[in-house]
Order: C-alpha cells, then sequence, then structure tokens
C-alpha cells in the first residue's frame, strides 16, 4: 500500500509537532478490522484466523503502537515495574548488583525502574516518591534513610538489602551480607596469621549499617588479643580516607596492618600508603570489604571479603516474588556469608614482580 493509500490516522500531531502514540482504534482503521479484533490479535486470543492475526500484527509494527501501560495496569491492577533503589550507580558493587537483579527478570517479568540516592536522604525520598505514585509492583532498595521509607513498606512488597535503617528494621524483608563476621576474618588473619602488632581501619560513614558491622568487627578482635585500635572514620569519598589515612598511618610503626571498609577506602589508603613511601606487603598489610576489580591491572591480589553479587540478588528477587504473591507473610532476613579472598595484599601470595609501592619510609 502506498503512502498515499494509507488511512489516515485521526489527529497525529500533538500542538508541539510531536506524534500522539498509536492508539488502538488506529491499528483497527490502518488494518480494515474491528477494535474488538484487534484486541483478540494483541490479547492472543484463539478464533482469530492467521491470515487476520498477520494482517493485524503488520499494521502494529507499522504504525509503532507499543500499547497503554496506564490502562493495562487499571485493568490487570498491576504497573509492570519494580523499582529499585541503589546508594551510587558509580561504585561497581551496585552496579553489579543492578545488573544480577535485571538478568534474574524474564522477557514476561515487569520492567526494572533504577533510582540513585546517591547516599542522599531527600534524592532517595523523590524516587520513593515516584515509584509510590507509579504503584510499582515491588521496590528493591539499598537505603539510607529516607522518612517515607517505612510508608514505602506498608504499601508496596519490599525487600531491604545490603544496609538497613531503623525505621524498617523488623518491618521488611531483608538480604543482609555477614560483615561483621567478614571483618573479624580478614582482621583476625593479620593478627594471628602474620603476627600484627598494630591493625589500623579505615572506614566509611558510620551512619551506613554495613559500615558498623565492619567497624565493629574489627574492634572485637583486637580487644581479644589485647591490642590498641586504630581508627579513622567517616569517609565518604577516596580522597577523604586518604587524608585521614596519612595522619594515622604517619603515627604507626611498621610493619602493620590496614583494614578498609570498602573499595573506596581501600583506595584511599592505598594512596596514603604510597605517599609514605611504604612497601606491600613487607612495611604495610593491607585487607578490605568489597571487590577492588580494576585493581587487577596491576597484578595486584587484594585480600578481600566479596558479597556474593548473584547471590544476593537471587535471593532478594526469590523474598520480593513470595512477598508480591503473599504480602501477610512475616518480615524474614537472609544472611548470605562473604567470600574470602587471599592475595598478594597481605602477603598470602608472594607478588610476581617487585613490591607494588617500593621506598623508604620519611623519618617520623
Amino acid at each position: 500500500m502506498d503512502d498515499k493509500d494509507a488511512p489516515a490516522l485521526s489527529d497525529p500531531l500533538n500542538p508541539s509537532g510531536l506524534r500522539k502514540p498509536s492508539r488502538l482504534v488506529d491499528i483497527a482503521k490502518h488494518a480494515g478490522v474491528s477494535s474488538k479484533t484487534v484486541s483478540r490479535v494483541l490479547n492472543n486470543e484463539p478464533y482469530v484466523t492467521a491470515a487476520m492475526r498477520e494482517r493485524v500484527t503488520r499494521s502494529v509494527n507499522e504504525l509503532g503502537y507499543v500499547g497503554d501501560a496506564a490502562a493495562s495496569g487499571l485493568r490487570s491492577k498491576k504497573s509492570g515495574f519494580i523499582g529499585l533503589i541503589i546508594p551510587d550507580v558509580r561504585n561497581g558493587f551496585f552496579a553489579l548488583l543492578t545488573r544480577a537483579i535485571e538478568e534474574r527478570l524474564s522477557p514476561s517479568s515487569p520492567t526494572l525502574l533504577l533510582g540513585d540516592s546517591d547516599e542522599e536522604q531527600a534524592q532517595e525520598e523523590r524516587y520513593l516518591r515516584t515509584f509510590r505514585q507509579q504503584r510499582v509492583d515491588g521496590l528493591i532498595v539499598l537505603p539510607c534513610g529516607a522518612p517515607s521509607l517505612p510508608d514505602a513498606v506498608m504499601e508496596i512488597p519490599t525487600v531491604i538489602v545490603d544496609r538497613t535503617v531503623p525505621s524498617v528494621r523488623g518491618k521488611a524483608d531483608h538480604v543482609m551480607a555477614s560483615n561483621r563476621k567478614a571483618a573479624e576474618t580478614l582482621v583476625a588473619h593479620m593478627v594471628n596469621h602474620h603476627g600484627m602488632k598494630q591493625v589500623a581501619i579505615v572506614a566509611g560513614d558510620l551512619s551506613i549499617s554495613n559500615v558498623r558491622e565492619r567497624q565493629t568487627g574489627y574492634s572485637r578482635i583486637l580487644k581479644q588479643a589485647g591490642l590498641e585500635t586504630f581508627i579513622t572514620n567517616g569517609h565518604t569519598t577516596p580522597d577523604d580516607a586518604a587524608a585521614g589515612a596519612y595522619a594515622l598511618f604517619r603515627t604507626l610503626t611498621p610493619p602493620f596492618g590496614v583494614f578498609t571498609t570498602n573499595n573506596r577506602m581501600f583506595w584511599g589508603a592505598m594512596a596514603a600508603i604510597a605517599r609514605l613511601g611504604l612497601r606491600i606487603p613487607k612495611d604495610v598489610i593491607v585487607t578490605t570489604i568489597d571487590s577492588i576489580g580494576e585493581a587487577t591491572v596491576t597484578g595486584l591480589q587484594p585480600t578481600q571479603a566479596v558479597v556474593p553479587v548473584s547471590t544476593v540478588a537471587a535471593r532478594a528477587m526469590q523474598l520480593l516474588q513470595e512477598r508480591i504473591s503473599d504480602p501477610t507473610l512475616p518480615p524474614r532476613t537472609v544472611t548470605v556469608d562473604l567470600d574470602i579472598e587471599y592475595g598478594t595484599t597481605c602477603g598470602c601470595v608472594p607478588l610476581s614482580t617487585s613490591p607494588l609501592m617500593v621506598g623508604t619510609a620519611p623519618p617520623r
């Protein structure tokens, strides 16, 4: 059919000059059939001939028809969306978690809507309000404490992942990592296996529950060993961590150990170690929680505890699907163990080349 012969669509342009989305009635007019026939084809109902189905399908494709999700949602009482709120899309762990969750959505599953709170309660609040207005079918939240989070949990099937806040503790399903246990394992390794008498911690924001748990694990092991704690915390960026670590490390006598609470703190500590001219693992041994990822290009194999992202995503989706199916279930908490990997930064794996950081520590 030539363009000049095609049936004209009713009012094809908005005042802005943009084309209006095709409607079911436009498909029917284009295909020369009734709206009911179009509906039967789109809903894959029986009693439609193959020729008629092909005819309607061709019109759907030619007009770029995508349907009306809002109208469909009114009929099904489902939005077709799941909301995910993460603290920082630039952080490799959160990006991997987002990907792992999305991979567990089949073509027939809801579509994932992503919000990045940037660790700001106000930003998290805006996303929660938007997702509640959209009536998403479920929520997965790595929270920073937005005031309306308890309301969202009461209205929408929700799973809290990775960290929690007091307002939803015991009120929502949780998938948490065994952060304190992992911290204890890493710090005990430095104290008991490597004989470190001084072990410092470079920690992030203690308002985040998993950071608090990691620092608690550190302090517990040193107390058991009768050793002094050396703490710098409250950092939110690698630069902040580097400044705090530099000031702290200058007070320590090599060899000493360092435990960092996440990958940003790790890079801050590494910058301070380099600035002081210390050598790894001769002068300093380093352990961390969170996968370092890009450090592999240096040949460095960090001794680290890694949250198994795939397992966390699978358990989160399982709990969410169960909660959607039965909102009356009592709140549940699933705890996932971290994977411990021993590498070059503690000396358990020999460096294949010269030490990563080489220099002479300045006079103290």
